[in-house]
């Protein structure tokens, strides 16, 4: 085939392209501009987030033949092109996911007896290095600490905590970051204008909190939607071919939930279903909605806590400016565990409406303190609130506690404020524990 993905295509091949990674990229060529560089390292990290891809720059500039290092790799001399198409004698890159045995690390420690082909060094690349056997890194331990001196190693692994202690120690460890989403919404930003395609903004920053921190699957997200969608890539190109729900649809959902009406709620959920939405992602869609919501209304975040455009964020502000950050919480912690019950469900489309539905059936959050205190209500609370009419006989009754207290009573407490008494009319049971709280003596 002719045609390659474009996370093969656009791999980085200087630690300049790197994205995400500059304290990584920074030690390791300020360590070979000044000839210090040590004899093995480990590199750590999510998937797709440039261990592999670092550890052949590393190889090409170790063996450039460019006189200056901070110019390497040079990308035109024989040993940066042989090691570029994966056909350099010098380079071993060894998947140790298939390469378990301690037979396979005695082999391997008689073929670093020669000395490089080309190049200065021999470099060996083991990934998945967390899949060798206890035996196998018993094996290994002796070379790593004391290899050749044409002899490099570069472990990469995503699993560092399966790697014995006794390896990290003989090593140079490094992690690497998960990517933030404006990270990867700006590389493909540059990969668009690069390839001249024409993509929304919005498209880009799905694409980009669907990658999940990694910058491979970004990649691999976006060759999937340019071959369904060609040189013009729309929010709903992404939605249609990766099965991603609308966040229209989500703003409905909690628009519905607000209202506490559960026919439009689980409605919202069925329409969105029925377009081919899997239940669990529309859930974890929900949730990061809801976290989205939360965060927006909050001030001096730190940089990249929230992933979306200005514009969105002001939209979000203004659609749910009535909403009470209480009711958000209970709600995100319901979307949390229904998430978790939908995983082992034999039917998440009935875990997720029963869900919806508790949801939507909930009262809504007043704080007791301020009512308490005579302090304005919350819109959300304020719109829930019955109305006065409702009131209950006992409490619209001429009370006996209204006549002024004996001599020898304790001090009166202050006059109920107007929205606490609003509260205890329109609920009996906070009637009765307030007229509990004033029956309480107080002190002097």
């Amino acid at each position: 085939m002719s045609y390659q993905a474009m996370a093969r295509r656009w791999r980085p091949r200087r630690f300049e392209d790197m994205v995400g990674q500059e304290h990584v990229a920074k030690t390791l060529r300020n360590s070979l501009v000044r000839g210090n560089l040590h004899h093995a390292f480990l590199f750590t990290g999510t998937r797709g987030v440039g261990k592999t891809t670092s550890a052949r720059i590393l190889a090409r500039m170790l063996n450039c033949s460019e006189a200056d290092a901070a110019k390497r790799p040079c990308g035109t001399c024989e040993s940066c092109v042989e090691i570029e198409k994966g056909a350099s004698m010098d380079v071993l890159e060894i998947d140790a996911a298939s390469h378990t045995g301690v037979d396979d690390v005695r082999e391997l420690r008689e073929q670093l007896k020669y000395a490089a082909a080309h190049g200065r060094y021999r470099v060996v690349i083991l990934d998945e290095v967390h899949m060798l056997s206890k035996a196998a890194f018993n094996a290994l331990l002796k070379t790593l600490e004391e290899p050749p001196p044409h002899v490099v190693f570069i472990l990469a692994t995503t699993e560092v905590h399966k790697v014995p202690q006794t390896i990290l120690s003989r090593v140079q460890r490094y992690d690497f970051r998960r990517l933030a989403p404006s990270q990867v919404r700006e590389r493909l930003v540059h990969i668009c204008k690069e390839d001249g395609i024409q993509a929304e903004p919005e498209a880009l920053e799905i694409l980009a909190l669907r990658a999940d921190g990694s910058m491979r699957d970004g990649l691999s997200l976006f060759d999937q939607v340019y071959a369904y969608a060609g040189s013009k890539v729309s929010a709903d190109d992404v939605r249609r071919t990766l099965g991603v729900p609308d966040q229209a649809s989500h703003l409905r959902l909690l628009e519905g939930l607000a209202a506490g009406e559960v026919s439009r709620a689980v409605g919202e959920i069925h329409r969105s279903l029925e377009r081919g939405v899997d239940p669990v992602e529309y859930v974890r869609g929900f949730g990061e909605f809801l976290r989205d919501v939360l965060f927006c209304r909050l001030q001096d975040l730190p940089e990249g806590a929230l992933s979306l455009m200005p514009e969105r964020v002001e939209e979000l502000k203004k659609a749910t400016a009535n909403l009470s950050e209480g009711d958000l919480l209970r709600w995100a912690r319901m979307v949390a565990d229904a998430t978790q019950q939908m995983r082992d469900a034999h039917h998440p489309r009935l875990a997720l409406e029963m869900a919806v539905a508790r949801m939507a059936c909930l009262d809504k959050v007043a704080d007791l303190r301020r009512i308490l205190s005579g302090q304005s209500l919350p819109p959300a609370a304020a719109q829930a609130a019955p109305s006065p009419v409702a009131a209950p006989a006992a409490s619209s009754a001429p009370a006996a506690s209204a006549a002024p207290p004996p001599a020898s009573a304790s001090p009166a407490r202050a006059a109920r404020g107007p929205n606490l008494q609003q509260a205890v009319d329109a609920d009996p049971v906070l009637g009765r524990i307030v007229e509990t709280f004033d029956a309480t003596p107080t002190s002097e």
